[in-house]
């Protein structure tokens, strides 16, 4: 790392030390670092970061975990995190690697898990929970991140890791800050202009405002498209939606490498399909043509693009099978909102794209970005749009999302089930001309989150209140059952109304708790609770008796 790099990084870490817990201070520059890593790496705000921390005593090597949920996956991201004084002295090594692939063969292999901290066991018990709920039809992913300021480790220290990834749901990666910077710096590139050289014939359609092109491409051409473009700028997506299914990726690694199947590629997958604000080719001398692309969106083939592009980085058969490799593409031209989704969800086959990016010029959205600002804050709905902002002056819009649906929609469980499913799902009969409070509802629902993760970072450090993190859309949804004032978005909320809002509804969930553990014994769980409607259906339940009881 260079020593610019070393001096931006601190600038960064230095933005994040104001909000981290006190408990954290003595070790405040290696817990900034982490945090910064999965603010990076995952596109989550900071509180997200810090409430899906697991540093500390009884950590065995794991650092931080987001469990990510979408309709289709379960993918989980493990982080271990190691930061340098002296970038130049020591890094990610053996001993770090063995200990985190450990815990994670114990946590996946059912195995009791000794000694771990209040975190770390209701992590566990949400990833259990996801593997028996989901198991019998999909395994969750999981990806683990060893990010470090200092030194990357040799080939030879990652055997353990590398054992770990031949079992099929497991893949490890290795960020430098160097590595993290690059990925920030491509998705903060605006207009970019790419030239593909495809074989043989075209089959070009136009029709109305869409421009439509056919084409067969290399592997070689797809690699260099993704990597110059930007990488997983140009998927559009945060690297934890296209890591998604590893059954898939896999199929596509063993007939790439197939010395008998590669030259099969194109029958045998599905290719890829391609956004972009425009087009234009030209003929090579070879029977071949060159096309010209300004800003392209891989909106289906993302793992496609992904696993190629990562088996032409290591050792491997491909290197043998490359020039075989060819698939097909789909290349489309227009700017209309509606057509590019229709297109992401009718060229799907891999996992679907999530469409955040996609909907972010959306009209109606743009309206509530500039309430944000005219509030001070802003609305993130591109990712690193607002990198120059106070750190704690940035909304994360999906997040703000499953708030919204929580305190105005009554269906916090399901916020909970899915950040990206519920998005996709109620985005179009939210964001409608007719929601004239929209605006202001957004916004409070924002307010609102803060808080209550505000006083959730505060009691899980000091009480080890596990049940805490699954509860976040529970505690908006009864504060505003609670107490109407805080639905009403015109007018202003003290913080202590919310601070009384706030123990009122935590203490009636305690109760629900309870009273359900002693219903189900063994079989409760926190995940399990907060994502059935039991909590909405018991607050209604006590609304009723509570208008009973007053006449």
């Amino acid at each position: 790392m260079s020593t610019i790099q070393n001096t931006i990084l601190q600038q960064n870490l230095e933005k994040i030390i104001p909000f981290i817990p006190k408990e954290y201070k003595g070790i405040q520059n290696s817990y900034a670092f982490l945090i910064f890593s999965m603010m990076s790496l995952l596109g989550i705000d900071i509180d997200e970061a810090i409430l899906n921390s697991t540093e500390g005593y009884g950590d065995g090597g794991i650092d931080g975990i987001y469990i990510d949920q979408t309709d289709n996956d379960i993918i989980i991201h493990i982080f271990q995190a190691k930061y340098k004084l002296d970038p130049l002295k020591g890094g990610i090594g053996k001993n770090d690697i063995d200990l985190t692939v450990a815990k994670v063969e114990e946590i996946f292999g059912g195995h009791e898990v000794l000694n771990q901290s209040p975190k770390i066991k209701a992590k566990i018990e949400e990833i259990r929970d996801a593997i028996q709920e989901f198991g019998a039809i999909k395994m969750p992913s999981v990806n683990i991140y060893f990010v470090t300021n200092g030194k990357l480790p040799d080939e030879s220290e990652k055997e353990r890791a590398k054992m770990l990834e031949e079992k099929g749901q497991y893949k490890v990666y290795y960020f430098s800050t160097s590595e993290i910077f690059n990925l920030i710096d491509t998705r903060r590139k605006k207009d970019y202009k790419i030239n593909i050289t495809t074989k043989k014939n075209l089959v070009a359609q136009n029709i109305g405002n869409i421009k439509g092109l056919i084409a067969t491409i290399s592997a070689k051409e797809l690699i260099r498209l993704y990597d110059e473009a930007g990488r997983d700028r140009v998927l559009e997506k945060n690297i934890r939606y296209y890591l998604g299914n590893n059954n898939i990726n896999k199929k596509i690694k063993e007939t790439a490498e197939s010395e008998k199947e590669a030259a099969y590629f194109w029958f045998l997958n599905n290719g890829v399909s391609i956004v972009c604000d425009y087009f234009e080719y030209t003929d090579d001398a070879q029977g071949n043509h060159i096309v010209k692309i300004k800003n392209p969106t891989i909106v289906n083939g993302g793992q496609t693009t992904k696993t190629l592009y990562e088996l032409n980085k290591q050792p491997s058969l491909f290197f043998k099978t490359i020039d075989k490799v060819f698939l097909l593409a789909r290349i489309y031209e227009t700017e209309n909102e509606d057509i590019i989704r229709k297109i992401t969800e009718g060229t799907n086959s891999q996992n679907p794209i999530f469409v955040r990016d996609l909907k972010a010029n959306d009209y109606i959205q743009n309206l509530v970005k500039q309430y944000f600002i005219k509030k001070g804050f802003f609305l993130e709905t591109k990712r690193h749009e607002y990198d120059n902002e106070k750190i704690d002056k940035i909304a994360k819009n999906d997040s703000v999302f499953q708030s919204y649906l929580s305190l105005y929609r009554a269906i916090p469980h399901k916020a909970k089930s899915s950040k990206s499913g519920v998005f996709e799902l109620n985005f179009s009969y939210i964001f409608v001309e007719d929601n004239y409070t929209l605006p202001q509802d957004f916004f409070r629902s924002f307010e609102l989150l803060k808080f209550v993760q505000n006083q959730e970072k505060k009691a899980i450090i000091t009480n080890g209140e596990a049940y805490l993190p699954h509860a976040t859309f529970a505690i908006i949804f009864v504060m505003g059952e609670l107490n109407e004032k805080i639905k009403n978005a015109a007018q202003s909320v003290s913080e202590k109304i919310l601070l009384a809002a706030y123990k009122n509804a935590n203490g009636i969930i305690k109760k629900m708790i309870k009273a359900e553990k002693v219903r189900l014994q063994d079989a409760y769980s926190h995940n399990k609770f907060f994502k059935s409607s039991t909590v909405v259906d018991l607050i209604n339940k006590y609304k009723k008796q509570k208008i009973k009881s007053a006449k």
